[in-house]
């Protein structure tokens, strides 16, 4: 079916109503919303519009509470925040302006969430640290689904990782935002319903055995990138984005993609660094030292790419969208 061309605040505003019709509160589904269409508008689809109708499905069954009120505590230069088995988007919003303040007065501080729900896109997490000028890390554990290559169970999610970069006025901000498996669960389920074939080293088997079948490679595991050594960094996001802040590990936290199990109670991890404690000068210098060498060598700095307009979304989902922002479920209003 032919995409249906639409735009950033056309797709925020229809979002904005689905959430709210299925039970969100107004300022939680606008957060929500606004990511769904960033990522969109940035051809980010696993982020995007694809999950409007399981947000809308959870709120309905209670798997996210869509009234949950942030709690926000401060100690020292740290941060935490209890979602309160709500979605992750307010409550990292909540927090952010006090880690800014923080970094702004300390050089360094971090924000740990907890009892939280899919963040989808990291960098749009990190982009409002860029924006107060501090380089903004964010780490993410979710359900497990990845393992070690030979590995006969999954041990961890697919834990992102993304870091923001602040440059020159005017500029873009350089953004990194990247999952640890090789591919993303929900390209793995897409390739599963268009019977596709994955590549090699997307996924194994519950044996532990490379697969090329979408549906073996989901029930065994998702293969990290980088082998081993992407392994090793999605344990330290397992140990920094759950273990650190008080959350349910992967091995232990529901799907975000079906309706069992409750909240699946994840974690975040952020750390805000104010270059002006550090080498400031230096700092603004290497900036435009390394975005000059990138652009001599041909390569664009991630984040530079800028958001597209107009916006091309699926026909049936953009369909079951505007549906769901009409009625419950997206069946029609009597």
């Amino acid at each position: 079916m032919t995409p249906v061309e639409t735009s950033r605040e056309e797709i925020e505003a229809v979002c904005l109503k689905a959430l709210t019709v299925h039970g969100a509160a107004a300022e939680n589904a606008r957060a929500v919303a606004s990511a769904i269409a960033a990522a969109e508008a940035d051809g980010n689809r696993v982020c995007g519009l694809y999950y409007l109708p399981i947000f809308c499905r959870h709120l309905a069954i209670g798997k996210v509470a869509g009234e949950a009120v942030p709690e926000v505590t401060t100690r020292g230069v740290t941060v935490t925040v209890d979602a309160r088995s709500g979605f992750a988007h307010p409550a990292i919003a909540a927090g952010t302006p006090v880690l800014i303040d923080l970094a702004r007065q300390t050089g360094l501080a971090a924000m740990a969430m907890r009892n939280s729900y899919n963040c989808l896109a990291l960098g749009h997490h990190v982009r409002p640290l860029a924006d107060a000028g501090l380089i903004g890390i964010c780490v993410s554990n979710a359900p497990a689904s990845v393992a070690p290559p030979g590995a006969t169970r999954a041990l961890f999610g697919t834990n992102p990782l993304a870091f923001a970069v602040p440059s020159k006025e005017g500029t873009p901000a350089i953004v990194v935002d990247q999952s640890m498996s090789a591919v993303t669960k929900t390209e793995m389920i897409l390739r599963r319903d268009r019977g596709e074939a994955i590549p090699i080293g997307w996924a194994q088997d519950g044996n532990g055995q490379p697969t090329t079948d979408a549906t073996t490679g989901l029930e065994g595991s998702l293969l990290p990138a980088g082998g081993r050594k992407g392994a090793n960094i999605a344990l330290l996001v397992e140990i920094l984005a759950a273990a650190l802040t008080g959350s349910a590990l992967s091995t232990e936290a529901s799907a975000f993609g079906n309706d069992e199990g409750g909240p699946p109670h994840v974690g975040q991890f952020l750390i805000a660094i104010d270059p002006g404690h550090f080498a400031a000068d230096r700092f603004c210098e290497a900036m435009d030292d390394l975005v000059a060498s990138h652009g001599a060598a041909g390569v664009r700095l991630p984040g530079h790419s800028g958001r597209k307009q107009p916006v091309f979304v699926d026909a049936d989902l953009w369909k079951k969208a505007v549906s769901l922002s009409k009625s419950k479920d997206g069946r029609n209003p009597r």
